[in-house]
């Protein structure tokens, strides 16, 4: 026995029906880069910091914290991560002629290795920032505990970038500070602010 199957023809689709599928297809597109830019507009949103009487104008990211009560200009921090803030600072020491970057970075060093556990230095290479100033990069990594001792925390390795520039009589010092497990995942935030950061 045999199975006769018996189908309507389908019918040719109009012009009209062609377009408007096509038409639909396009909105939809066009609608999720729409979302996309949105959401790269939102995450990549900064505020603008400006400092005259250092000379200072910088764009940073607009959620995280400022402080300017250091013995920085001021430093940037994302209190939205768990763990350890990722952290962006900005410091200037005043430098005589003869004070060399060598001079500088074995400063920082000295008194960072007094202070942090575990401060390591494995790199010290020329770095040109974006508006073609040429400076000097120092990275390091060191380890941080949680500074309450009531809170039961295993210590972070934290991965850290110092930019050093020497302009105008005065050595601008910038920190990048970051989790070593998220390190790759921050540090374009860090080339932002540098492509921005104006001294």
């Amino acid at each position: 026995m045999a199975v006769v199957e018996i189908t309507s023809r389908r019918e040719e689709l109009s012009l009209r029906q062609r377009w408007s599928d096509y038409i639909a297809l396009l909105f939809g597109l066009f609608g999720l880069f729409m979302g996309m830019n949105l959401r790269d507009s939102a995450l990549n949103a900064t505020v603008v910091y400006a400092n005259s009487q250092a000379g200072i104008r910088a764009e940073y990211p607009e959620n995280w914290l400022i402080d300017e009560q250091g013995d920085y200009i001021f430093r940037v921090r994302d209190v939205t991560q768990i763990g350890f803030k990722t952290t962006i600072q900005v410091a200037v020491r005043p430098i005589n002629t003869v004070t060399s970057a060598r001079n500088l970075i074995d400063a920082l060093t000295l008194s960072r290795s007094q202070t942090l556990s575990s401060y390591t230095v494995f790199a010290i290479e020329p770095y040109v920032l974006p508006d073609e100033v040429q400076a000097t990069a120092v990275s390091y990594t060191f380890v941080a505990a949680e500074s309450d001792p009531f809170l039961q925390s295993i210590p972070v390795v934290v991965e850290g970038l110092d930019i050093l520039a020497i302009s105008r009589g005065q050595a601008i010092i910038i920190t990048f500070l970051s989790d070593a497990r998220t390190y790759d995942q921050n540090y374009p935030r860090f080339q932002q602010f540098l492509a921005n950061l104006e001294f």
